[in-house]
């Protein structure tokens, strides 16, 4: 039986990668979302703050390149309630990372990125 490194020297020649994607299957051709590592480091921010703030860049870079999800849409993304993705907005907004426009009853708000310190 061959050892996994040598399979890996065969299929891809350099032999010294750490991490190998292999193939657009029906997740990569989804997309992906970077987030800055100021904010994935940040201590002052919770996990669910950060998960939060990764799907508002996810809505960011689509076509309007401007993110309005509602609550009820980015709790449902998240995962978790719509209380708590209210608090981790607020968290963010607190923490400087997002300004929070709101736009009037029955309408979603706008979330401003912020990528750089004010």
């Amino acid at each position: 039986m061959k050892a996994i490194r040598d399979i890996l020297k065969e299929k891809y020649k350099d032999g010294e990668r750490d991490i190998v994607l292999d193939g657009a299957d029906f997740i990569s051709q989804k997309g992906y979302t970077i987030i800055p590592n100021y904010v994935l480091y940040a201590n002052n921010l919770s996990g669910r703050a950060k998960l939060v703030y990764a799907l508002l860049l996810s809505h960011a870079w689509g076509d309007k390149n401007a993110s309005f999800p509602g609550q009820e849409r980015l709790a449902q993304e998240c995962g978790i309630s719509p209380r708590s993705a209210w608090n981790s907005l607020k968290e963010l907004e607190k923490a400087d990372f997002i300004t929070i426009i709101r736009r009037g009853l029955g309408k979603t708000n706008v979330y401003v990125l912020h990528f750089k310190r004010r």
